[in-house]
């Protein structure tokens, strides 16, 4: 008996562990997106400082997030969105209008990394 009991707190603390993943990615996957967003609204203003300014904050808390996150399972994946990113501060460096599909990219690549990360009935099979 002790042993049935064991194995269903160690599958509640992995489901419930599954869905915090979820939700800490999901957030942070928002939060990129709202960077992205403010990158796209400052460059069109011409502000151009605080287009560069928050695509370096971009490009950092992304380095962070892959150096630390053990949540990813694509790693090619991640290496897509990191190449966006890194297109993204480059032009807002260069004062490129470039950026504008760079951050089209890169919210494309965010999105779909927010699709698989979903736990999905036919993911779990």
């Amino acid at each position: 008996m002790k042993r049935i009991v064991i194995s269903i707190v160690i599958l509640a603390v992995m489901f419930a562990g599954c869905f915090y993943s979820v939700k800490v990615s999901d957030d942070f996957s928002k939060k990129l997106i709202e960077q992205i967003h403010i990158i796209e609204d400052s460059y069109e203003k011409n502000d151009f400082k605080t287009a560069q300014d928050t695509a370096q904050q971009l490009k950092d808390e992304w380095g962070k997030f892959v150096d630390y996150s053990i949540l990813i399972n694509d790693l090619g994946h991640a290496v897509e969105i990191t190449s966006s990113i890194a297109e993204i501060q480059s032009f807002a460096q260069d004062k490129d209008d470039e950026i504008y599909a760079a951050c089209d990219r890169a919210k494309a690549q965010i999105d779909l990394y927010i699709d698989m990360q979903k736990p999905t009935f036919w993911k779990i099979i």
